[in-house]
């Protein structure tokens, strides 16, 4: 394949945050090479001190990209912003390293801020490597429907045929461009020019709902976030969480409790650090639960070996 050139002035700009998935940012920067945007872009990795190779790896494979290697882990936002800040398209997609692009999937996340002035999001189809799809659309959530959880809220709405409503639209076909409350974090794009009344990403949130937060701030400034279901991914999911699920079910918990506290009356957020600490503890026992079980099936024939 034909390397490319160094693009002095993109329009468009993808941001790739990775830690400890070389395997998976190669994939998505093939992918990319492969099938590029029609207007001048840029990548930018940017690593969080990975021990895997990336970096070196990134750098071989994709000599056209920059790659930003940070000595530590920062975390997603505060690596998602170094992106930002190094970046000068006019729109911007943000994406996890475990994304593959198919044909015209960023043409048509930058094509939609032509038809919508107001959206600061536009948020891409996201498919299982087998080709069937990913929930990536929902409202912004209440504080009940983030503790029911993914799974509760997918079992409530089964065989309902009613309009998508709730933290995600499960069941929805994901075949309608429209004006939703946040979608799946997987790949998505910003226009620059919204950054100026909503900012950059809050770098408190660690790990998970930093996402959610931004569309909510960008809907409380009067601008919108949309689905895009002609942007077509494929999306492994949990390349890096599966990695580290202890740590990540604690930061993701903060960062729910991060955002419900700033959207709660003082009196009340005692009680809301209280039910998601709760949560947060019931679902770290689970998973501990379940290595252990996992462990002591495995333990008797790891000795007859």
């Amino acid at each position: 394949m034909r390397r490319r050139c160094v693009v002095e002035h993109p329009s468009v700009s993808i941001v790739i945050v990775t830690w400890n998935s070389r395997d998976e940012v190669l994939a998505c920067l093939a992918s990319l090479e492969a099938n590029p945007p029609s207007q001048p872009w840029e990548v930018v990795v940017v690593d969080n001190a990975s021990a895997d190779g990336t970096v070196e790896a990134a750098r071989r494979a994709a000599p056209w990209a920059k790659v930003i290697a940070n000595r530590r882990n920062l975390g997603l936002a505060a690596a998602n912003n170094q992106g930002l800040v190094v970046t000068t398209g006019a729109i911007v997609v943000v994406s996890n390293p475990d994304v593959t692009y198919r044909p015209g999937a960023i043409d048509a996340l930058v094509t939609l801020f032509d038809r919508q002035p107001r959206a600061a999001f536009a948020v891409s189809k996201l498919l299982h490597p087998d080709g069937t799809v990913q929930t990536a659309a929902g409202d912004l959530p209440t504080l009940g429907e983030a503790l029911l959880g993914r799974r509760a809220a997918a079992r409530a709405r089964a065989g309902t045929s009613v309009e998508p409503s709730g933290f995600w639209w499960h069941g929805w076909a994901h075949d309608e461009e429209r004006a939703i409350g946040h979608g799946g974090e997987a790949c998505y794009a910003v226009r620059r020019l919204a950054l100026a009344e909503i900012g950059a990403q809050d770098q408190r949130f660690r790990l998970d709902w930093e996402g959610i937060d931004w569309s909510a701030r960008a809907v409380e400034r009067g601008w919108e976030v949309w689905f895009c279901p002609t942007a077509e991914v494929v999306h492994l999911g949990g390349a890096s969480i599966a990695q580290a699920r202890l740590r990540w079910i604690v930061q993701s918990h903060h960062g729910m409790y991060r955002y419900f506290r700033s959207r709660s009356p003082a009196a009340l957020r005692p009680l809301v650090a209280a039910v998601i600490t709760a949560r947060a503890g019931a679902k770290l026992a689970a998973t501990l639960a379940g290595r252990a079980s996992y462990e002591r099936a495995h333990r008797f024939d790891g000795h007859r070996c």
